[in-house]
């Protein structure tokens, strides 16, 4: 028994290719947007010279104590100038106020 193989046309996979690239410059821009913002508002709480910054993840948290919401962030990165690396948590509250929880090693 044969079976026969029906192509794709060349303007769908052409649709195809253009938005998985789409995608990508899109997940590459507002990683890097992030980070950015991230060093901000490190260089606030007294981290000035970081590079390597990762940041694994973003909830949506309220501070137990103003009953205020934010976002808390789940990040990682290397202070350059006690070249040590660093690793915690940094809340950015919707009042802008940030509290931080970073361990350096």
């Amino acid at each position: 028994m044969e079976y026969e193989v029906r192509r794709l046309p060349k303007k769908t996979i052409a649709w195809i290719i253009g938005v998985i690239i789409v995608g990508i410059v899109y997940f590459i821009i507002s990683t890097n947007l992030r980070a950015d913002k991230i060093t901000q508002e490190l260089a606030k709480v007294g981290f000035d010279n970081v590079t390597d910054v990762i940041i694994y993840g973003k909830h949506k948290m309220q501070d137990q104590k103003s009953k205020v919401q934010g976002y808390q962030y789940s990040v990682s990165f290397k202070d350059l100038n006690t070249n040590k690396n660093c690793k915690g948590f940094l809340l950015l509250n919707f009042d802008k106020s940030i509290h931080k929880d970073i361990e350096c090693k």
